[in-house]
């Protein structure tokens, strides 16, 4: 039976608190974090050395910079990018070709 609600409208509003909720316990998660790792760290990369700044710097950041990464592989940025160009080569290529009369077909 339908009740008369319209659970289409329920459900999308419980989705967006359950969304709100999960990004508040990111945020206060990652401030907890923040406050129990503050010993300063340097990194060394090779010959390269990075300035010591709190560890959780260095984790909050590198779990961003992977969440960004992952989020431009996962659309399809680079993939779109490599279609285009390959879609510019083949048009110049086709234009490049010779043009056959329609009196020629096979």
């Amino acid at each position: 039976m339908h009740f008369g609600f319209n659970w289409y409208q329920i459900m999308k509003t419980l989705k967006r608190w359950i969304i709100i909720l999960l990004l508040l316990m990111v945020v206060l998660m990652t401030a907890s974090f923040s406050l129990w790792n503050n010993v300063a760290v340097s990194l060394t990369f090779g010959l390269f050395t990075l300035d010591a700044r709190p560890l959780s710097l260095w984790v909050v950041s590198s779990f961003g910079l992977g969440a960004l990464f992952g989020l431009t592989l996962g659309t399809g940025f680079i993939g779109n990018l490599k279609s285009n160009l390959r879609i510019r080569q083949l048009e110049k290529e086709l234009q490049h070709r010779p043009k056959f009369n329609s009196a020629e077909k096979d």
